[in-house]
């Protein structure tokens, strides 16, 4: 264990020594480690334990949505990343948006890539088969609980639920939101992931499941068809990464917004640990100013097609020197907002294989577009593209948007020793930046660092501080240019997760209290 500051947590890491699972869900977190238990391989257990997410956490993630995800191969000391955003339709052009996206309804998906991520991890990865990973995801849809965070989404988005045939017969029912401890049951998602199951992933993509996904678009007016569905594979890419404190930090490069993280690290490379750490107050507007100067080139961040030297621009050495400088020197406040709905899954055995991965359907509830014979919540991806012509990002047939999902794994000597995720819109590449520099600056163990004091941004774009730092700290923060305000509205501050490999090999895990994470080891 690391030797920095008594641990500021409640509660301490979970241990274990075969295999450490960090979910968004308890129900998630065991449904991938019975499969590791069954013999499974880490990606049978991510298969299993996603599956289950888009299951439970219905608000964030479903097999309408995507994801991005790292895999860290222990045996050849390689980590491949997983691009399976989705893509535009082909009738997505310009003009059919030329007054702005859509923020919901049936204009608002991209082809969902998640279910198609799955299947390439398996066959690459997998061992058990493929129709065993599907038994606890299946069982929830069945039947499962609701849970409190769940619950609480539900009275806010309720006009918007009311709207949709389909959201509005599974989540207000009798015209009433869904309690705390009210069984859900979605006979519809659990047909479908039976078809999943017993056909493969192409049944989604091109056998009867995708003729129905088809129909139900264009019913409603979507734009998404069955040569789209057919058309869409995810993308082998090659993570981008930097040092920081003698480590290896590695991000998906665009159209993620990892880029954006590896840009803060940069930045606040310029001060030692502890010129960083001497001051709270101090140590968040170095931060700060380091979300401002990252957050100056989040035009450039795209369909990787759209802006081919993305990554040396941005991580080259000149970028590099301007953010440091920007640290030191404090930067103009620039507005970045946005809240999401998304889900986040860790795993990690002891081969020394682990799995950074992040799935979402975008905003909470994604589109509010809920199929009632498939029981498949679709995504609002396409608000992530621009409608202005003649953008890196702007909207077009076959592009993938500006992502803002950001999986993480740290390594040190080759090997992991961290991995990170965590939902928040936007605020991912914040949040995963201060709990890596709560671990490497600071010395704090996952679960200290996973549960310590953040700051995140609002839906205004301004700076919110989590409650339990000090009154003082705002108005100390204001005289060196920086506007905040606490609150205590754990939702913001996201929901972090990480494992760490110990020295001496044994896995820990941390799940954060502010939403419904859950770590379990053996």
């Amino acid at each position: 264990m690391s030797s920095g500051p008594a641990c500021r947590s409640a509660r301490a890491p979970v241990f274990g020594h075969h295999a450490m699972v960090v979910s968004g869900h308890a129900a998630a977190t065991l449904a991938g480690v019975e499969v590791l238990k069954g013999g499974g391989s880490l990606v049978d257990a991510m298969v299993a334990a996603s599956a289950a997410l888009a299951v439970v956490v219905g608000q964030a993630t479903s097999i309408g949505g995507d994801c991005f995800l790292l895999f860290h191969e222990a045996a050849t000391g390689s980590t491949f990343g997983l691009n399976a955003s989705g893509v535009a339709p082909a009738l997505a052009t310009p003009e059919r948006f030329r007054d702005g996206m859509r923020t919901r309804g049936p204009l608002a998906p991209v082809v969902p890539g998640l279910v198609r991520a799955w299947e390439v991890m398996h066959r690459r990865f997998g061992r058990l088969p493929w129709k065993r990973l599907f038994d606890g995801a299946i069982e929830l849809a069945e039947g499962h609980p609701v849970s409190k965070v769940l619950a609480e989404r539900l009275p806010e988005n309720r006009e918007a639920l009311a709207a949709d045939p389909g959201c509005a017969a599974l989540y207000l029912p009798r015209g009433r939101p869904l309690q705390v401890g009210d069984m859900l049951r979605q006979g519809a998602l659990a047909a479908s992931l039976r078809a999943i199951a017993r056909h493969g992933a192409g049944e989604f993509y091109t056998g009867e499941l995708a003729g129905r996904i088809a129909r139900y678009q264009e019913a409603r007016g979507g734009l998404i068809r069955a040569t789209d569905l057919a058309a869409h594979w995810p993308l082998w890419v090659e993570p981008i990464a930097i040092e920081y404190r003698d480590h290896r930090v590695e991000v998906m490069p665009p159209n993620s917004y990892g880029i954006l993280l590896l840009m803060q690290l940069n930045g606040l490379a310029a001060l030692d640990s502890a010129a960083l750490t001497r001051s709270v107050a101090q140590r968040l507007a170095y931060q700060i100013s380091a979300m401002h100067a990252a957050f100056d080139s989040v035009a450039m961040i795209a369909d990787p097609r759209a802006v081919p030297d993305a990554v040396e621009k941005l991580l080259g050495p000149g970028m590099s020197a301007s953010m440091r400088g920007a640290v030191l020197n404090g930067t103009a406040r620039r507005k970045v907002a946005e809240r999401g709905g998304t889900a986040c899954l860790l795993l990690a055995d002891a081969q020394g294989n682990a799995i950074s991965m992040v799935q979402s359907v975008f905003n909470v509830f994604g589109s509010m577009m809920l199929d009632p014979e498939t029981g498949i919540l679709f995504n609002n991806r396409m608000q992530g593209f621009t409608h202005r012509a003649g953008q890196p990002n702007s909207v077009g047939p076959g592009r993938r948007p500006a992502h803002t999902l950001c999986p993480v794994l740290v390594r040190r000597d080759g090997r992991v020793r961290y991995a990170l995720a965590t939902p928040g819109g936007l605020s991912q590449t914040l949040t995963n930046v201060q709990v890596l520099s709560y671990l490497l600056d600071e010395g704090y163990d996952v679960a200290a660092a996973v549960e310590a004091p953040r700051w995140c941004n609002t839906r205004t774009g301004d700076v919110l501080l989590d409650g339990e730092f000090a009154p003082a700290i705002v108005s100390e923060l204001a005289q060196m240019g920086h506007r905040a305000e606490r609150a205590d509205d754990a939702y913001f501050y996201g929901s972090a997760k990480a494992i760490e490999r110990l020295d001496c090999g044994t896995l820990a895990g941390g799940a954060d209290y502010r939403r419904e994470a859950f770590a379990l080891g053996y």
